[in-house]
């Protein structure tokens, strides 16, 4: 692993300069770039509407990070009476807490299990859903990588994140992930934290040569979820196992699933904009609703409706993807 950059003390320049080198896109910082969507009710019984979470496209690091999402609850009763779901994505989630450490829990179906305590940690979820329980007040950092350039931060052996939980601490060392959450609680507002990230993700980034195979692979199956191995590899004039190793290594699965889930994906950025099931079944390629329903339940364990249904009187942010381009949606 290169050696990280001092980036506590990176301006701008800086900042984009070393970004520049290690070959991520980039674009320049604008001044207005958070936005909250969607109120929600933490109680029934709350007098307090909390807004959601204040969330943000990186305009610092476009081709790295799709989205960046901000929890910051300071009212312990407001924080507990809220539960965040992260469910199956195509691309690795980084969680960063910066108060009360939150209780994460694997569920699918009738199944489920408490995950390790880890504070900041990394994952790339393909099957059930991760429940995050306040205890306390709330401080947490949601970061959605591209898919496509997640090794450019993580590594080439993507599947080692699949339904894992990799501590930051692992990847990046203790005293670095250490005083990025002492910076984290220090600050007042989300925009000083999103700096924060941002600087800390571009000194930890690793030069990598993209694989252009896979990542057409990919743009072609975000289009067409029902392209076939043989079908990619004569479009992308390669072969077959060439194909399959360089998708794997970008991406940590095979093309099936990573289609499977990129059309979970479509499925609840349509509901988000407030498309009827029955309109996004046929939108999204499956033969009716009871099709996409019972393709849904087999990756993330329960129903869309059940999955998105409030309980005691709440609406639920869900992490379905951190980053649309363009906007986030939760």
């Amino acid at each position: 692993m290169e050696p990280a950059i001092d980036w506590v003390r990176l301006g701008d320049n800086g900042m984009l300069a070393s970004a520049r080198n290690k070959g991520i896109s980039l674009l320049q910082p604008t001044q207005e770039r958070l936005s909250t969507r969607n109120p929600v009710y933490v109680s029934q019984y709350a007098a307090v509407k909390y807004a959601g979470p204040v969330v943000s496209t990186s305009s610092v690091l476009a081709g790295l990070v799709d989205g960046m999402g901000d929890w910051d609850i300071a009212c312990p009763d407001q924080a507990q009476a809220l539960t965040i779901k992260a469910i199956p994505h195509s691309a690795p989630l980084i969680l960063i807490q910066y108060r009360t450490p939150i209780r994460f829990t694997w569920q699918f179906g009738s199944r489920s299990f408490c995950r390790p305590d880890c504070r900041h940690f990394v994952t790339k979820l393909q099957s059930g859903v991760v429940i995050a329980q306040p205890r306390g007040p709330v401080g947490l950092i949601g970061i959605r990588l591209s898919s496509g350039a997640a090794a450019h931060l993580l590594g080439e052996h993507m599947r080692y994140f699949l339904d894992a939980q990799i501590g930051l601490d692992e990847l990046f060392g203790a005293g670095q992930i250490s005083l990025l959450e002492e910076m984290l609680s220090e600050t007042t507002t989300s925009a000083e934290r999103f700096a924060r990230v941002e600087m800390f993700l571009l000194a930890n980034l690793r030069p990598r040569q993209t694989e252009p195979v896979a990542s057409r692979a990919a743009a072609m199956l975000g289009r067409n979820h029902h392209l076939r191995i043989r079908q990619l590899a004569v479009e992308l004039d390669t072969s077959e196992r060439h194909l399959l190793r360089s998708f794997r290594a970008m991406f940590g699965m095979a093309p099936k699933q990573f289609a499977r889930i990129a059309r979970i994906e479509r499925v609840l950025l349509a509901r988000a904009r407030g498309a009827t099931w029955a309109d996004i079944a046929y939108a999204t390629g499956f033969t009716d609703q009871a099709h996409m329903i019972n393709e849904f339940t087999e990756i993330v364990g329960v129903s869309p409706g059940q999955l998105l249904r409030p309980t005691s009187g709440c609406r639920e942010p869900t992490l379905a993807a951190i980053g649309e381009k363009g906007g986030c949606i939760f």
